[in-house]
């Protein structure tokens, strides 16, 4: 046999379609260190074999005393543990059947993977034993990868990791990891080698011909393939066609040959055995990890087994992890270029147009968006920003740029080779890439962004599309390129490609420039306002210079006798300037003043004291019947609580108001509004979204506040906080946990609400010294109990930690004191904090969390659903444990929406590895659909309330 080399070009169009057109589903052999089996479904008789079965049964002596093979019945071959399973397999995966010692082919030679073919059963028999492999289990690592994602989210450290663990599991000479690009060339992101390879083809690209179309289709059906040995000859099916008169499809067929074009490739490449797992995304094929060996090599039937299942654990994270995250990356950069793009246009609105005033909002655009060009063109003037240079370019530029749309009704155009394809700009003549939108009302209004060209080198391992043409037994074939040198492809006049993002921020840019021309002209009020010593900047309301004259005046009003006055504050507004901006804090703001001025009439007035405090001042001509003003507070309360579309989000603020009715000749400016105020603050106590009318026990209490405070002082001065323990169950009712709960018993005014000193103790620097005598009791009675039980029930002792406390450079030092003060395991120690933790000094909290869990102190992020946080930032944290807050658990059996997120967040949680606690159980319905879903703790009512240590000892330690 002789073969000549006459030719290597580049593979033509019509070889590439022919060649994608083999049908290698249909080889019609398999490789020879396995044998395959396939059966009638109805009759279970084999219709079809390998022609090796009976040398590979009898291991080279007489097969006399063995049947026929074809028409006799499976189960005088093969005894399986349940032959039932043979009539479910499924067309779109192998399943392993456990097969029984006792017949012909044996459990403890061979394993068997079994899958519809076309409506035939499909046996296939690879060996169980002979193989290196140790017994160490690829799955054991999984623990490993979701560690590793949590902690770094860091896509090379992850798929280097992988391919380094299935190469020492495996110990194939060269592991590699592929991911597809959109035109189906193979970039290799991670590879691992042993000692007598080296690393050869990380960071290369190969051409998409290297797996053609079909080959592709494949891997996306069939998860592993495996080659035992490349230069080993196959062993035909025997007969070649089954009884209907048509090939075996060997789609999902672990042991079928190989083609010869494969064949050759893979020699090519210097390699004798072979292994590969696809990767999907969903169910299309996202890359590849392939095994190369350089001699010949059989992996057990186990080791197949595993490995399939790492290749589903990898298209698992691929899926649910990487491209999510990634997802999520880029919609919140997104919302924060929006937020921060519409909000430079708004603050461009109170100032008159200028070239001055589109070079600040260009280059504050170009901050977040990085773009080297980016314009605006209105009626016949141009604003452009090239790099940090801001250009008025003249009508030459802004015709050329017009007139790159193709047809009168396009509204948008981009492209990456702007020169080859339109030719230079005037006065653009860097910008090679450009993407441009323009508006058909006003028809003069466009916007574009633009990139340089950008010098592109890829290195590829072999030049694409290449292949060698040969003479083979005078026969004139393609055959795979024999060359797997670095060829380097350099690309000019070009810039980077657009991608969906580019175009979103596009539309962005257009959609806040569009709306700021359209409403620039009605802006000159607020101009004079904003010059005004009498009117508050952002909102245009009165100030309280304003109020203060307002109020005054009204005493030389003859015609007005009575007011009430509405001190209003917006209930956790704070929330939302710490997690989602100013800027979004300054247009809830506008919104909220806006609302107001509908709820009054012409001679009322409403003025922004500052920050989220506004005033309202009903004017009255007789005694007002009381329920006009108390009418128009819960017409306040209904209008501010209706929800604020603010680009990308749906924010629902609550107001709580303090409410105030005087005769006029009584008002005292001051006075009135400290009334309104205490009022307001009642409001808020009593659980806010509502107003509350001034009466003399609000003073009173405001004073009881002011004791509070002094003898709380006094309170953490003696250590005399009491502490009690309220226990967490698992699924079977019992403890596995037990949270701390302060309580304090004032000698004057009873039991006081936690609530109330806590808050206390956080505005009057009292709560670091309060928050260590808390552990610090913890600890002690922890200490009783382990001393008096050495393995005490629980797990874990649960302590909730201020923020404050937290972010104290010194708190950490002093908790691990505490602990080897009374001996107690870190392990043990659960601190309890809340989403506010991160609203401020973000990543300050995020060290400290991270260096308290190096000791072993685990982290529970507790109510978790009442604040900012959302299922996606989870896995960012460095929590262990998350604590669903009561109040989805109590409505979750009434409200489907509730119960979709109580579930939703199980899921993720289990996903992530987090422990997940559910707080507020107090019927055996919410503990039954808790159980349902798989949640790990519960805590509530239903089990305890919080008990004094004695009684908790005796209720839960003496049973």
């Amino acid at each position: 046999m002789t073969k000549e080399i006459i030719e290597t070009r580049k593979i033509t169009s019509d070889e590439a379609a022919q060649c994608a057109s083999e049908a290698i589903q249909i080889i019609g052999s398999i490789q020879p260190h396995g044998f395959q089996l396939v059966l009638d479904a109805d009759t279970l008789e084999i219709v079809q074999h390998s022609s090796n079965i009976l040398e590979i049964l009898t291991a080279g002596s007489s097969a006399s005393g063995y049947p026929e093979l074809i028409g006799s019945h499976i189960s005088q071959w093969v005894e399986f543990a349940n032959i039932e399973s043979l009539a479910t397999l499924s067309s779109k995966k192998s399943v392993v059947l456990e097969i029984k010692e006792s017949g012909r082919v044996k459990s403890s030679d061979w394993g068997c993977f079994a899958h519809r073919a076309d409506g035939w059963i499909s046996l296939e028999f690879s060996p169980s034993t002979g193989s290196e492999y140790n017994s160490r289990v690829l799955l054991s690592q999984i623990d490993n990868m979701v560690a590793l994602l949590k902690a770094s989210h860091d896509e090379t450290a992850l798929f280097q990791t992988l391919v380094g663990q299935l190469q020492e599991y495996t110990q194939y000479d060269r592991v590699m990891m592929y991911r597809f690009l959109p035109d189906w060339s193979g970039e290799v992101v991670a590879e691992a080698v042993s000692e007598r390879e080296d690393i050869k083809y990380k960071g290369l690209r190969f051409p998409a011909e290297d797996i053609p179309k079909q080959a592709r289709e494949l891997y996306a059906l069939s998860p592993i393939r495996l080659f035992a040995d490349i230069d080993a000859k196959p062993c035909p099916l025997e007969p070649a066609l089954l009884p209907n008169g048509q090939p075996l499809n060997q789609s999902l067929s672990i042991l079928r040959s190989m083609s010869p074009v494969h064949r050759h490739y893979l020699k090519n490449m210097q390699v004798s055995a072979s292994l590969s797992l696809s990767i999907k995304k969903g169910d299309a094929l996202w890359g590849m990890v392939v095994c190369h060996h350089n001699d010949p090599k059989v992996p057990t039937n186990d080791v197949v087994s595993q490995l399939r299942i790492s290749g589903e654990l990898f298209s698992e994270i691929i899926t649910s992890y990487l491209i999510p995250a990634e997802k999520i990356k880029r919609l919140t950069y997104l919302m924060n270029a929006q937020s921060y793009i519409e909000a430079s246009f708004n603050q461009a609105k109170m100032a008159n147009i200028s070239a001055a005033l589109f070079e600040s909002v260009l280059l504050k655009i170009q901050t977040i968006t990085q773009y080297h060009f980016i314009g605006i063109i209105y009626r016949e003037q141009s604003y452009i920003l090239e790099g940090s240079s801001f250009l008025r370019l003249g009508d030459h530029t802004i015709e050329a740029l017009k007139n790159l749309f193709p047809t009168p009704d396009a509204i948008y155009f981009q492209s990456e080779k702007l020169h080859q394809e339109k030719g230079e700009i005037p006065g653009l003549n860097g910008m090679v890439g450009i993407a441009m939108i323009r508006a058909k009302v006003p028809n003069d209004f466009y916007v574009f962004i633009g990139k340089e060209e950008v010098a592109k080198s890829i290195q590829w391992g072999g030049a694409p599309q290449t292949v060698n043409i040969v003479i083979e037994n005078n026969e004139r074939h393609l055959e795979p390129r024999s060359s797997f040198a670095l060829w380097r492809q350099n690309i000019s006049g070009e810039s980077s490609p657009w991608q969906e993002q580019d175009r979103n921020l596009l539309e962005i840019i257009f959609n806040a420039g569009k709306d700021f021309f359209s409403t620039k002209h009605s802006q000159m009020r607020i101009n004079q306002l904003e010059q005004s010593v009498y009117f508050d900047s952002l909102t245009g309301l009165a100030n309280r210079e304003h109020l203060r004259s307002f109020i005054e005046g009204l005493k030389e009003q003859k015609h007005i006798t009575h007011v009430s006055v509405l001190f209003i504050d917006l209930d956790n507004f704070k929330d939302v300037n710490d997690f989602m901006g100013h800027e979004t804090g300054d247009r809830l703001l506008i919104t909220i003043a806006q609302r107001l001025n509908e709820c009054v009439s012409a001679n009322d007035l409403v003025a922004r004291l500052g920050g989220d405090e506004f005033v309202v001042v009903l004017t009255h001509q007789v005694l007002p019947d009381p329920t006009l003003a108390e009418l128009i507070a819960d017409k306040i309360i209904q209008r501010i609580g209706e929800p604020i579309l603010d680009n990308a989000h749906t924010l629902v603020i609550t107001p709580s108001m303090g409410l105030i009715s005087e005769d006029v000749k009584m008002l005292d400016f001051n006075e009135t509004l400290k009334q309104a105020d205490i009022a307001m603050y009642s409001a808020k106590n009593k659980g806010k979204n509502r107003f509350h009318i001034f009466d003399h026990k609000d003073q009173d209490l405001f004073n009881k506040k002011t004791i509070l405070t002094m003898d709380l002082r006094d309170c953490i001065a003696e250590n005399s906080l009491d502490i009690h323990f309220q226990p967490q169950m698992n699924a079977q009712q019992h403890v596995v946990g037990v949270e701390v709960l302060a309580r304090w018993k004032h000698e004057k005014f009873g039991f006081v609400s936690p609530d109330v000193f806590i808050e206390i103790a956080e505005k009057n620097n009292l709560i670091y010294p309060l928050g260590l005598q808390i552990i610090d009791k913890a600890c002690f009675q922890l200490t009783k109990w382990l001393k008096r039980k050495p393995t005490v029930d629980f797990k874990t002792l649960s302590l909730n930690i201020s923020p404050i406390q937290l972010i104290e450079p010194k708190f950490e030092k002093d908790l691990l004191n505490l602990l080897e003060k009374h001996n107690i395991p870190a392990e043990m120690i659960r601190l309890e904090i809340t989403e506010s933790v991160f609203m401020k000094n973000y990543q300050t909290a995020i060290t400290a969390l991270s260096n308290l869990r190096e000791h072993g102190i685990t982290i529970s992020l507790d109510d978790f659903g009442t604040g900012f946080s959302s299922l996606n930032s989870l896995w960012k944290l460095p929590i262990d444990e998350v604590k669903i807050d009561k109040s989805f658990v109590s409505s979750m059996s009434k409200d489907d929406s509730l119960f979709t997120m109580v579930e939703s967040v199980i899921s993720l949680c289990k996903k992530l590895n987090l422990e997940v606690v559910a707080e507020g159980v107090e019927h055996s319905i919410e503990f039954n659909i808790l159980k349902g879903l798989d949640c790990n703790i519960y805590q509530g009512y239903l089990f305890s309330k919080p008990l004094p240590a004695d009684l908790f000892e005796k209720t839960f330690l003496d049973k």
